[in-house]
């Protein structure tokens, strides 16, 4: 049985791994939607070619995870905004309570 209880906490380490990638890229993507708007970009060049640089490798992680639901939110008009990562962080939170009461359901013993 503890080979089970080292499954399942690996897995809710990844899918907190995941969360905290996906609100890490969209604090990232702010950030730089803003700088973009302002003078801030020509005026501090090297620290803006950085964060840029951290945002498309933010990106790159969260992008296969985010498409399909990209994907599923294209028939509904949502305006222009993502909710993709709101979507995917609400799926990951529900997975991870799921696994945790099968986890607490295995490992409690009835008396």
């Amino acid at each position: 049985m503890d080979f089970v209880l080292i499954i399942f906490r690996a897995v809710d380490l990844i899918l907190s791994i995941l969360s905290w990638t996906i609100l890490i890229w969209v604090i990232f993507s702010w950030i730089l939607f803003f700088m973009r708007n302002s003078k801030f970009r020509w005026r501090h060049p090297q620290f803006y070619g950085t964060l840029e640089t951290l945002n498309d490798i933010f990106e790159r992680m969260t992008r296969p995870f985010l498409r399909p639901i990209r994907r599923w939110l294209r028939r509904f008009d949502t305006a222009g905004i993502d909710w993709s990562p709101m979507v995917l962080v609400l799926l990951i939170w529900l997975l991870r309570e799921v696994l945790r009461a099968i986890m607490v359901r295995i490992y409690t013993v009835p008396v």
